[in-house]
């Protein structure tokens, strides 16, 4: 959960009561509650807009009716160019910026703007892996800047937070966001880089800014904003939500032209975007009968335009991408405590899992973490276990990361071993969940990761779970392009192929940066 503060000089700012201020953001989705003098307000990942008090400033004042409707953000042309070069093209390839000027930061609003640059990369960006975000001084920026690749020796600035001038090289080794997010390139032989005309380093992507360019005070009245990483929709999402904060903070807005190898464009894309009306669906999913004129109302409540039968959502809106979600705003607007109650006139029996359910226990008592993830995943990352899987596709995906259903557990966990490698060894993961080929089917996952793993020990793992369940184990030696070929084995119980065991070759842990450790993995079907 992501949590913001409130002074009670924000509640006079919306002129009505510090009981009303809380009740309004309650009623909004947003847990309240006062402590020590301030208002803190939990919110859901899933509307990074309101990571800002500016962006939940303007979905109050939406909401009591102050200001409704959809809420128009003027954007300028202008003059600033960004040279995006070929190199970073398998590195992180999507890149947007945008310029404010005409700004009047206090500190509190630079607290504010940092709050929510470093929410935006934890949640929307998954801790900077899809995609970060900068903000620098414009004024001391010589354009054109360019985004392109160097080689760490070649990269050299006094970083944020750091004593002295250092090499890319440097930075990862000793600076405390190297430590964090160095795995992102550590293995690339040049780093991406924002670098300016006359020379000077705006940030080593996605790792930290320059103190020169990069830090921001009172005393900034013009912001450079990049955002850069690997899916363009979230990187467009994240500029569209950090640009109207800043407008709704008294700024004026330019684009920049965007200088790719094979296109050019403007970076700002503020053009609306617009779902039906389908009060058919309403009703079905709400229960109850909505006219026309009240939907309207409700919509505008919660910062919708109207353009016919159609609803014009906000571009700060990255939660949108259903008119389920939609239904939801208009059942805050109605209000849950209005919805009747009521039982429904069936009732289902689950499917008894008594072996996945005995396995959790096993697995917990042997001193397992279990993970959950999701079915979601893209063939980029099938492929690095499995090229040649045969993958059940997503029709029109909204995001570039999930675009197809995950044929095996075994991707999922050696992610979890790459982003986790920092936080102490050995580890002892463990999975149950739904793949997918051909049909849906439940499969369970364990892994080890340390040094120098001791096989007899991950055996004896396998030998207890395979006792507990009343089984008998048999590993039958065979070659397998994961593992390696002495310690490669398929599992069986009185003859019934249970799945695959064995310690995973460096060629593909290599490929998840974990060449340095030992990993045993079992996947299974009981």
């Amino acid at each position: 959960m992501v949590v913001v503060t409130f002074t009670l000089d924000d509640v006079k700012e919306l002129g009505i009561s510090k009981e009303k201020f809380i009740e309004t953001l309650n009623n909004l989705g947003a847990p309240t509650e006062e402590i020590a003098g301030k208002i803190a307000s939990e919110l859901s990942p899933n509307r990074p807009d309101w990571f800002s008090k500016y962006g939940m400033f303007r979905a109050m004042q939406s909401y009591l009716g102050k200001e409704t409707g959809l809420k128009e953000y003027k954007i300028k042309k202008g003059n600033y160019v960004v040279i995006v070069d070929k190199s970073v093209k398998n590195i992180r390839p999507c890149s947007l910026c945008a310029v404010v000027t005409d700004l009047k930061l206090t500190d509190e609003k630079v607290e504010d703007l940092l709050q929510l640059q470093e929410k935006l990369m934890l949640t929307l960006g998954r801790k900077t892996r899809k995609f970060g975000l900068g903000f620098f001084d414009l004024n001391k920026i010589t354009f054109p800047v360019k985004y392109t690749t160097m080689e760490p020796e070649k990269i050299i600035y006094k970083p944020l937070n750091y004593p002295k001038v250092a090499n890319a090289k440097e930075i990862l080794e000793k600076h405390a966001k190297g430590w964090e997010h160095g795995h992102l390139i550590k293995h690339l032989e040049k780093y991406p880089l924002y670098i300016d005309s006359a020379g000077k380093v705006l940030v080593l992507i996605p790792i930290v800014n320059s103190e020169e360019l990069g830090m921001i005070n009172d005393n900034t009245n013009s912001l450079f904003v990049e955002v850069t990483g690997n899916d363009m929709n979230a990187v467009t999402q994240a500029l569209n939500i950090v640009i109207t904060t800043l407008i709704d903070m008294g700024g004026t807005a330019y684009s920049v032209q965007m200088h790719y190898p094979d296109k050019k464009f403007e970076s700002l894309d503020m053009k609306d975007r617009k779902m039906k009306l389908d009060l058919d669906f309403l009703d079905k999913i709400l229960g109850v009968k909505f006219n026309k004129s009240d939907v309207v109302r409700s919509l505008k409540r919660m910062g919708y335009g109207i353009d016919g039968d159609y609803i014009v959502i906000p571009r700060y809106r990255a939660d949108v991408m259903h008119f389920v979600d939609i239904v939801e705003d208009i059942a805050i607007v109605y209000g849950y405590n209005s919805f009747e109650p009521s039982l429904p006139n069936f009732f289902t029996k689950g499917e008894v899992l008594e072996n996945y359910d005995r396995i959790d226990e096993v697995m917990r008592n042997m001193g397992f973490i279990e993970l959950k993830n999701f079915i979601l995943t893209n063939k980029e990352k099938v492929a690095v276990v499995e090229p040649n899987a045969n993958l059940e596709e997503i029709s029109n995906p909204v995001t570039t990361e999930y675009t197809v259903l995950r044929p095996n557990l075994i991707t999922s966990m050696l992610e979890a071993f790459a982003l986790n490698k920092m936080r102490g060894l050995p580890q002892n993961l463990y999975e149950i969940g739904n793949v997918y080929v051909d049909k849906l089917e439940r499969r369970f996952i364990f892994g080890v990761m340390g040094k120098d793993v001791d096989f007899s020990v991950v055996r004896g793992y396998l030998q207890t779970l395979f006792t507990e369940l009343g089984m008998q184990l048999e590993l039958r030696k065979q070659p397998n392009n994961l593992f390696d070929k002495e310690v490669s084995s398929i599992v069986f119980n009185k003859g019934r192929n249970h799945g695959v065991f064995g310690k995973v070759n460096k060629d593909v842990l290599r490929k998840f940066l974990l060449e340095d450790y030992d990993v045993f993995l079992g996947e299974f079907t009981f």
